[in-house]
């Protein structure tokens, strides 16, 4: 088949081919209702996120009211049962602050009897049914022990007498502070002199140990001390 017998074969189909189903006003109109529609999907899509974030706004404010009511009826019954679980009043609480807070530890010191444990320059008046703190302590720095195993005396002396012992290796050394007349024990081994306050100061020792005979110096440098 030459190329001009192909030619018309093509020109002829093409003659009798159906004519189009559509024209350009199917196709203007057809886009038009494209374009309406894609307009009504986002108008649509925009009203429903208006809507719901106005639904979450409500709803938060109202969670929120909600928890400031609550809040303000659970208050009153929070403060009663704080009140409740105080044993307190506020007069009693303010009383208790003003309390001094070693009050209690110095009337402890002050009625332990065989102790050292007051302070310095401060004493009870109880002769020799207790241990006299500043005497304790001058006795044992001749001594050169620790003052906290000062002992009471096992001898009777007046209440306003001072006094305190120590038992070292077997041997019970006493120191004695008074303004009035004492007798030392039978067998002791006693030196007695004049304090700076014109009071007796007894110093004597019971029993061996290599303290015995140091009555007389220990004496001479407790005397100048009281």
């Amino acid at each position: 088949m030459d190329e001009q017998k192909l030619a018309d074969l093509f020109r002829d189909a093409a003659h009798d081919a159906p004519p189009a189903s559509f024209d350009a006003s199917d196709v203007r109109t057809a886009s038009r209702r494209a374009t309406v529609r894609r307009r009504n999907s986002i108008a649509a899509g925009t009203t429903l996120a208006v809507v719901l974030g106005f639904g979450g706004a409500v709803a938060g404010t109202n969670w929120i009211a909600q928890d400031k009511n609550n809040s303000s009826v659970a208050g009153p019954g929070q403060q009663e049962n704080n009140a409740a679980q105080s044993p307190m009043t506020p007069l009693e609480q303010d009383q208790r602050k003003d309390f001094p807070k070693d009050e209690t530890s110095k009337q402890g010191d002050a009625t332990s009897q065989g102790s050292a444990g007051l302070t310095p320059g401060v004493r009870a008046v109880q002769g020799c049914a207790g241990v006299d703190r500043e005497l304790a302590v001058a006795l044992a720095g001749e001594l050169s022990v620790p003052p906290e195993f000062a002992i009471p005396p096992t001898v009777t002396c007046s209440p306003d007498s001072r006094s305190a012992a120590f038992k070292i290796d077997g041997l019970t050394i006493t120191a004695i502070v008074t303004p009035q007349a004492f007798d030392p024990p039978a067998g002791a081994q006693v030196e007695k002199t004049e304090t700076a306050a014109n009071q007796d100061l007894y110093v004597f020792t019971q029993g061996d140990g290599e303290l015995k005979g140091k009555a007389k110096p220990i004496a001479t440098a407790l005397a100048p001390r009281f």
